[in-house]
């Protein structure tokens, strides 16, 4: 009997020994090593988030490399999706901050794209990019309903296709009803802002860290947002919800899935599985870390973990549109302009 005892206790410490000989290894491969953070961006919250978590993700990862942060701009976020997917090594040393809405570029099949966004390895999401629908202050309307009961037409000011400042106030025109001429040409969201409180323009569309700005100088009341949430504002109708038409309603979720997603993180096809394991271990742990979280308390960016399943059906939603939606969103979104 004790020799039975014995021989079962040492056929059980061999079954073990590759396991932890796997996870040994691994730890040996991050050890000394550097990881890259790569983003499409110079500046803005996505890439402040981003260098945040760069910044934290090491000490989380086994090994503890070193990590650092590399901006690349160029091409709407293209030139660097198509560097991680294409170019980088599938090794796990080199991670992709993502913008989703590059999703929409593939969609719309511009050349430039040289990726397939379903097929990255993702690692999850440090939390979504809420859009919002705001007017002037001084202005009657309360809600959404009281401005498109009212027939008035608002002037908007945008920067341009392929923005959230003209997307979403031009599929809530053309599909929800509202009375809205828009006015392209402003440089950026700040001077659109000025817009507004010189009375230039009477409505204006941004993410909703920028319009909060806006709504904290007593500038605008924001009256609609899209499908992700927003704290404090989540009783705002969607946009999605105010139009009956299912053409509208896809490119509305089409718009609104990439900011749901929001801030997510990647590495290329073909990586190991047990290196991506680590790395999506390794970023929730740092979602939770209170130093991390302190750090994007201080830049005024909010976050909640997003896993990376959730991060891959968003996706998988966005493309999954009929023919007819792909049509119409050749016409409406003009991704990359």
């Amino acid at each position: 009997m004790r020799r039975t005892l014995i021989a079962s206790a040492l056929v059980g410490c061999a079954l073990s020994l590759p396991a932890l000989s796997s996870a040994h290894a691994q730890s040996d491969f991050y050890k000394g090593k550097t990881v890259q953070v790569v983003i499409g961006a110079k500046s803005g919250s996505l890439a402040v988030a981003a260098q945040i978590v760069a910044q934290h993700l090491g000490k989380h990862i086994p090994g503890h490399p070193n990590v650092i942060f590399v901006s690349m701009p160029g091409g709407a976020h293209l030139g660097a999706t198509n560097h991680v997917f294409n170019v980088a090594e599938a090794d796990g040393l080199t991670i992709l901050a993502a913008n989703p809405n590059v999703g929409m570029s593939q969609l719309a099949k511009l050349q430039q794209v040289r990726f397939d966004i379903r097929k990255f390895e993702w690692l999850g999401s440090s939390g979504s990019d809420g859009a919002m629908f705001a007017i002037r202050a001084d202005l009657p309307y309360k809600t959404a309903k009281e401005l498109k009961d009212s027939g008035k037409e608002l002037i908007v000011g945008t920067t341009g296709p392929g923005s959230n400042a003209h997307d979403m106030p031009l599929l809530l025109k053309e599909f929800a009803g509202f009375n809205f001429k828009l006015v392209s040409g402003y440089a950026a969201n700040s001077d659109i802002l000025l817009a507004v409180e010189r009375k230039e323009v009477d409505g204006w569309s941004a993410l909703a860290t920028t319009v909060k700005n806006g709504i904290d100088r007593g500038a605008v009341r924001a009256i609609i947002r899209a499908r992700a949430p927003v704290t404090g504002f989540n009783d705002l109708p969607v946009d999605e919800s105010l139009t009956n038409d299912p053409i509208g309603k896809s490119l509305m979720a089409i718009r609104g899935i990439p900011l749901q997603i929001g801030r997510a993180f990647a590495v290329r096809p073909g990586t190991p599985k047990d290196r991506i394991d680590i790395l999506r271990t390794a970023f929730a742990k740092t979602m939770a870390d209170p130093d991390l979280k302190a750090a994007m308390e201080k830049a005024k960016i909010e976050t909640a973990y997003i896993s990376a399943q959730d991060v891959a059906k968003g996706f998988d939603e966005m493309f999954n549109q009929s023919p007819q939606v792909l049509e119409a969103m050749g016409k409406y979104l003009k991704p990359g302009e």
